[in-house]
């Protein structure tokens, strides 16, 4: 029984926590609309393949994690914050969204791209750190090995599903908006990705709340 509530719980967290605007959100909406739907599901099982990764170890040693990582915290989130903050510069100043030219290849294969963006956010160790501490505050502090399976399991299918819906979305984009729709879809990205990497620029200096 335990098994199934880490299970759903850690599939809860993974959807909410990917659903603001990040790197591999936004990467597999811009390679869905360029590259098409096969391109973006498997970039989409890359970037979520992480979430199984980082969870797991975290459901293993979390508060020894956080004890190590919290004196670097405050330079992961700046890390994270410079990231968003260029992507969404890129997106709001320099990218057009287009489908591949006649002949056009890929520079990296969908999977390893994906992979890549998600192995790159340290800030997913410290969230599932902090999910797990939260369930064993709940009392489900169980530590088998079919529970580490349900806990990480759960993280990969909450961003699985969120990412496919993405996918989804760009294939739709794709169909029905015209290159200008695109455009000013990729520069309201931008411009949400620069206020949030700014923020969080900001707050990691203790500038704002």
């Amino acid at each position: 029984m335990e098994v199934l509530s880490l299970f759903l719980v850690a599939t809860a967290a993974s959807f909410i926590g990917s659903l603001q605007a990040g790197v591999v959100n936004t990467a597999v909406l811009a390679h869905t609309i360029k590259w098409g739907r096969l391109a973006g599901r498997r970039m989409a099982l890359g970037g979520a393949i992480p979430e199984f990764v980082y969870a797991g170890v975290a459901f293993v040693g979390a508060g020894w994690l956080v004890q190590v990582l919290g004196m670097g915290t405050m330079g992961i989130t700046l890390v994270v914050a410079s990231i968003l903050l260029l992507l969404g510069l890129y997106f709001l100043l320099f990218y057009q969204p287009k489908q591949a030219a006649m002949g056009e290849d890929k520079l990296t294969g969908d999977l390893r791209r994906g992979l890549l963006l998600g192995f790159a956010n340290p800030q997913l160790l410290l969230f599932w750190c902090g999910v797990r501490l939260m369930v064993v505050s709940w009392g489900m502090d169980g530590s088998s090995l079919l529970e580490l399976l349900g806990f990480a399991t759960g993280a990969f299918v909450g961003a699985i599903v969120l990412l496919m819906i993405l996918v989804r979305m760009g294939v739709k984009a794709q169909e029905r908006l015209t290159p200008i729709g695109l455009r000013r879809l990729f520069r309201s990205i931008g411009a949400v990705l620069v206020i949030s990497g700014g923020y969080a620029l900001l707050r990691s200096q203790g500038w704002v709340p």
